[in-house]
């Protein structure tokens, strides 16, 4: 066995569901924030978890509202995943920025990308430290899907955004 870093150990455990963390901004306005750290974390409750940096102005809207949808994108979004993971919502609406086609949920005040293949809309239970990041465990209120859109995966750590094949 050979020593290596946590970025050569992503590579050798890609590919990874790429999610789009939804928050809403203090304007009411929906931020988009492309985060492969998720995880389930409980099946009854059900509970997901996703961790996010100590700074990340998704963390701190999520921590301020305590509320968050959680989607994997369809393939359609690969290029503005790519862009939404190049700037902060804190000075960039990223939905207007990137002309994305938004959908309103149901029960919720934060909207969701169109291409959309799972969305999990979920109530935020406890946030922990955990090294540079922090790690937001929510409890999903309800599961939403849309069978006819491939989901996205990020490749080769997290060099490469697209969706996977089977075989």
């Amino acid at each position: 066995m050979k020593e290596m870093t946590i970025m050569d150990a992503t590579v050798l455990t890609s590919p990874n569901p790429l999610t789009l963390i939804c928050s809403q901004n203090e304007d009411g306005t929906t931020n988009l924030a492309p985060i492969c750290f998720v995880s389930y974390l409980s099946f009854n409750p059900p509970m997901i978890g996703f961790a996010c940096g100590k700074q990340s102005h998704t963390g701190i809207r999520v921590r301020e509202t305590g509320k968050v949808i959680v989607t994997v994108p369809g393939e359609s979004m690969a290029q503005t995943v790519i862009a939404c993971g190049g700037s902060t919502g804190a000075n960039t609406n990223k939905v207007a920025e990137n002309h994305i086609e938004m959908v309103p949920v149901a029960g919720s005040d934060i909207q969701i990308p169109e291409d959309t293949r799972l969305a999990m809309v979920a109530t935020l239970e406890q946030s922990v430290e955990v090294g540079d990041h922090i790690l937001h465990i929510c409890k999903v209120d309800k599961f939403l899907r849309d069978e006819s859109r491939r989901g996205l995966y990020a490749w080769n750590g997290f060099g490469k955004v697209s969706p996977a094949a089977e075989g």
